[in-house]
């Protein structure tokens, strides 16, 4: 194998999975794909969870500067008050994610367009 077609992410969680840290199953909800549904939950301090059911849509970064990056936000979908909207929340305060509906047909076209392109999808977390 090329030292260009070596994928980092995959030799990490063979070595998390060799060393008892996860197994199979903890692995294959590590996946994250663009298009999935998921239950979202997150913790600000005093003031509790909030949890949230809907489409992960990918990252938003807000840049502060030249001398520091910026807050990293997911892009969400979620059905409120009868009709879809699109949040963007902090992933800062991320406590826990669960894929509840894997979008198979999106996750085979993303793939399909990223190797394509040579790119890794699907570990938007993992």
């Amino acid at each position: 194998m090329a030292e260009h077609d070596r994928d980092p992410t995959e030799e990490e969680r063979e070595v998390l999975k060799e060393t008892g840290v996860v197994d199979e199953r903890l692995l294959g909800l590590m996946d994250l794909y663009v298009g999935d549904k998921v239950r979202w939950r997150f913790f600000y301090g005093d003031e509790g969870f909030e949890e949230l059911e809907g489409h992960f849509l990918g990252f938003y970064t807000l840049f502060e500067g030249p001398e520091g990056g910026g807050d990293v936000n997911l892009i969400l979908k979620v059905h409120r008050n009868g009709k879809d909207v699109i949040l963007y929340k902090d992933r800062n305060y991320l406590a826990e994610f669960e894929v509840v509906q894997a979008n198979d047909a999106a996750r085979d076209r993303f793939e399909t367009i990223h190797e394509k392109h040579g790119r890794r999808v699907g570990r938007e977390f993992g």
